[in-house]
């Protein structure tokens, strides 16, 4: 056992989250993940043009994931050599696979657009959030979707590369960023993915299995620091209502806490005797996120790099 791993996976972790903190998001042409889905979208083509969709999607998931993991596992490997050189290197990528401060600067034109009662500017907003389209919606529903997306932020930006992080390094961080992009690519249920899409859904669902459980409970403990949650709300029929088993911890974690009826229409309704979302409810919702960021770190990320580092691994060395 290197002795200075654990100070070179701690130093990586703690280095990347007062990154994100100063600068924010990098640059879409030097973002990993604007990465990840450019070189998808390259060799998406290749594998929809054979007949049996659903194995090829699955193939397809597993080459890009294959596609990064190889060349940087050398990179690590080579930089290993030299501790400042690893470190740096270390901030740097993992950086890139995980986001907290973002999210702000995308909420906060919504919740200023609502505050001044201009709805169609708030939900021209969230549609970049979101990825569908909101023009026409109310308020209400528009807060809802905004607080959805805020849940799922947590699991999917934050939460699972920390945990892959802390228990496999750099590489686990990164090979659960590519499985989430091709999800987000292609695991939609509609006509033109529901076959190619089906295992990069599967493999994303698998993958975020633990970490979102671990939201659920970021979220409820969160909510209970801050005094929010309503204890009367039955949190464990509302993870079971989205399409997302994943995305149904997060969500229903949120609607329990704060007891709001959040909708996607067409999808589902959750909480439906809960109370209409709110602009209030998307700042409590962000005081919940970064609560559940810091007790992610604090509580989670770096208990398990202790704990597996004095058990004789550590995902760095």
């Amino acid at each position: 056992m290197n002795p200075a791993s654990l100070e070179v996976t701690i130093t990586v972790l703690i280095g990347a989250v007062v990154l994100d903190f100063i600068f924010g998001d990098p640059r879409r042409y030097v973002n990993p993940v604007s990465l990840i889905r450019r070189v998808a979208l390259f060799f998406e083509p290749f594998f929809r043009s054979y007949g049996n969709k659903a194995a090829s999607g699955a193939f397809f998931s597993l080459f890009i994931a294959f596609l990064f993991a190889v060349p940087f596992i050398g990179f690590l490997l080579v930089v290993s050599r030299f501790t400042i050189i690893e470190v740096i290197a270390g901030i740097i990528i993992f950086k890139g696979l995980f986001s907290v401060t973002s999210l702000t600067e995308r909420v906060s034109p919504i919740v200023k657009a609502l505050e001044d009662g201009a709805v169609e500017d708030a939900a021209v907003y969230a549609s970049a959030i979101v990825r569908r389209d909101l023009s026409g919606q109310s308020a209400a529903s528009v807060s809802s979707a905004v607080i959805d997306a805020i849940s799922n932020h947590l699991l999917n930006e934050v939460a699972s590369p920390l945990f892959y992080f802390s228990v496999f390094g750099i590489i686990g961080a990164l090979v659960a960023k590519v499985v989430d992009v091709m999800d987000s690519m292609v695991g939609q249920k509609n006509r033109r993915n529901f076959d190619f899409g089906k295992w990069p859904a599967i493999f994303h669902t698998i993958l975020n299995y633990v970490p979102a459980r671990i939201t659920a409970f970021l979220i409820l403990l969160g909510a209970e620091f801050m005094n929010y949650r309503v204890s009367s709300v039955p949190f464990k029929s509302l993870r079971l209502v989205t399409d997302s088993p994943g995305e149904g911890w997060a969500t229903g974690a949120m609607s329990a806490s704060l007891n709001l009826r959040l909708e996607r229409a067409g999808s589902y309704v959750m909480n439906e005797n809960g109370f209409e979302p709110s602009v209030g409810d998307i700042r409590r919702a962000m005081r919940i996120y970064y609560i559940g960021f810091y007790l992610m770190v604090i509580i989670v990320a770096i208990p398990i790099i202790l704990l597996l580092y004095y058990g004789g691994y550590s995902p760095l060395n």
